[in-house]
């Protein structure tokens, strides 16, 4: 096989390898409204909603408490410094937040760290889809894990160039190529 031909097998895992990292992501989380990969800086986008506006006092507990958080964890695990921007976004009677965080430090613990966080901080306000996973066998939970685990570290080593988002309607996760339109599910 040809230099073109290994890199174009090489792109096309990628491609598929991110697509399945986004699809664990929401299949596992479902707090998660969608998640979207930028290949520009390796980032990935995490967004939450709630059914209702946050406070500022709420706001300002939950981003210092996330950072703080992520931070600490970063130091213990020894993973270096992570880059992570926690963005609210306003819209009538929702509120969107949304969480950045570069893949070369990122772990599944750590996206578990989030949701936690999330959950706990945010409350019944936070929307989530489906069934949560309390209801889950453990032993499904811990495999969904160590596959994005997986997958992340396969992230973190490939080439990706594709803008992708992956969200959730009516039931059904999709995830689509933002440059094209084009649909992977």
């Amino acid at each position: 096989m040809d230099d073109a031909g290994v890199q174009l097998k090489t792109i096309s895992d990628s491609t598929a390898n991110s697509v399945s990292l986004l699809i664990s992501i929401l299949v596992r989380y479902p707090e998660i409204a969608t998640v979207n990969f930028v290949p520009e800086g390796k980032i990935l986008k995490f967004t939450f909603m709630t059914a209702s506006p946050i406070s500022d006092r709420l706001w300002d507990d939950f981003r210092n408490r996330l950072l703080e958080s992520v931070e600490a964890y970063a130091f213990l695990v020894r993973r270096g410094t992570p880059g992570i921007k926690v963005e609210l976004l306003e819209y009538g009677n929702v509120s969107i937040v949304e969480i950045s965080r570069d893949i070369e430090t990122l772990t599944q613990e750590e996206i578990s760290l989030i949701i936690e966080l999330a959950r706990s901080s945010l409350g019944s306000e936070l929307i989530a889809e489906g069934s949560n996973s309390d209801g889950e066998f453990e032993e499904e939970l811990v495999y969904q894990d160590e596959m994005i685990e997986t997958m992340l570290d396969d992230l973190r080593e490939s080439v990706q160039q594709r803008k992708l988002i992956g969200f959730r309607e009516e039931g059904r996760v999709l995830v689509f190529n933002k440059q094209t339109g084009q649909t992977k599910s």
